[in-house]
Formats: structure tokens, C-alpha cells, sequence
């Protein structure tokens, strides 16, 4: 797989990242149906000033020097909470993917994933990205056998792929990887606060 960008790991990203959680505290979470969990409206409609450092700081380490960077985010607060149904492996549809982690203590991370060989040509994709999606809107609706069934297809799923690497959730760390490299959040172990961001048209002046 060709990959935009390589994948980045720093620590410390934020000055004072307890600030952050606070703001976090100020404002509503509404379900989603991308995980078991909760996501915030678009960070710029919050706090314009944070969402432009945000995604200004996670893309100065791809270019350090660089003033003139242009480019297009959704970015938002996200929570998660402990559900075996969780972490499908999958794609995201724009040019990065950034995960800052905001539990104290640290948190279950992020894996990255490789397609096993003999699975070049999925034909799952589509149909499980239906299922978990209407799980995720619905679960408190599932019984706990019709849980049972979509554990079952989720592992399934996912034995499609082989992890590569992990990154735990360490309190703080900030991850940004190819939106297009197979990706999965590990099953928390208790809520996880993060900030994550979907950057796309990045463009800066002098690069084609």
C-alpha cells in the first residue's frame, strides 16, 4: 500500500492537556454512529483558536518549517466507552488521520493493520461497514445475543488483517498516520477522551 505520509508518534502535544479536558466538560457529545461512543460538534464551531493550533501543530511535523500550509479538517472530541463491538478495522476517506489521547492514566490505543495476502480483493468491506454502523446508532436496542452476532462478525472481520503496529493511549500522545492504511482503536477498558482530526486538501505553496 502506498502511504501519503509516514506515521508519526509524539508525546507531550499539548502544553497543558488538563485545560483541554476541561473545555471538554463545557460542551454537549452527541451518539455516532462511526463508534460505541460519542463524538462533539466540529472543533472550529467550539473553539476556533484550538481546532487551527490542533491541526497546525500535528502538521509541522511533517513540515517544520513550512508557514503557508493550507488545508481542510474535521476535527472533533470524541468519547468512547468499553464495547467489545468496537474496533472494526477500516480506512478513512480523507488525506490523515490525527488521534491526540486525553484520559489520564492512558487508555487502550490505536492499531494499524496490513490485509493478509490471500484477502487482496475484499468483497466485505460495504456490507460490515452497514452492520457496525447501525450498531453503533441502535446498540442499546441489541440484545445480548444479537451482540453476540455482531462480536462474531467484527472478529471475522478483522482476521482479515494482520496488526503491524500499536500504539498504547498514553495520556497526552498524539499519533497521525495515512487516512487510507488500515487502522482499528483497541477496545477500551474504560471511557477514552481524545481529539481527532481527518485532514484533507493539504496543500502548501512550492509543492504539487
Amino acid at each position: 500500500m502506498h502511504n501519503f505520509a509516514p506515521t508519526v508518534c509524539r508525546d507531550n502535544f499539548f502544553e497543558d492537556p488538563h485545560k483541554i479536558i476541561e473545555l471538554s466538560k463545557q460542551i454537549d457529545f452527541k451518539p455516532t454512529k462511526y463508534i460505541s461512543g460519542y463524538r462533539s460538534d466540529y472543533l472550529d464551531k467550539i473553539d476556533i483558536d484550538l481546532y487551527k493550533y490542533v491541526n497546525t501543530r500535528l502538521l509541522s511535523v511533517f513540515y517544520p518549517t513550512a508557514n503557508n500550509i493550507q488545508f481542510s479538517s474535521h476535527t472533533y472530541f470524541q468519547k468512547s466507552v468499553p464495547d467489545a463491538c468496537d474496533g472494526w478495522v477500516h480506512q478513512d476517506t480523507k488525506m490523515l488521520t490525527a488521534i491526540i489521547y486525553l484520559t489520564p492514566g492512558g487508555t487502550s490505543g490505536t492499531s494499524l493493520f496490513n490485509i493478509k495476502k490471500e484477502f487482496l480483493m475484499p468483497d466485505w468491506s460495504v456490507d460490515n461497514r452497514v452492520l457496525k454502523h447501525e450498531y453503533f446508532k441502535n446498540k442499546d436496542k441489541y440484545s445480548e445475543k444479537e451482540k453476540e452476532i455482531i462480536l462474531q462478525q467484527k472478529l471475522k472481520h478483522n482476521n482479515h488483517f494482520e496488526k503491524t503496529v500499536n500504539f498504547e493511549g498514553v495520556f497526552n500522545r498524539m499519533i497521525c498516520f495515512d487516512s487510507k492504511q488500515y487502522h482499528a482503536a483497541e477496545v477500551c477498558d474504560k471511557e477514552r477522551l481524545i481529539i481527532i482530526s481527518f485532514i484533507d486538501n493539504l496543500r502548501q505553496s512550492g509543492i504539487k
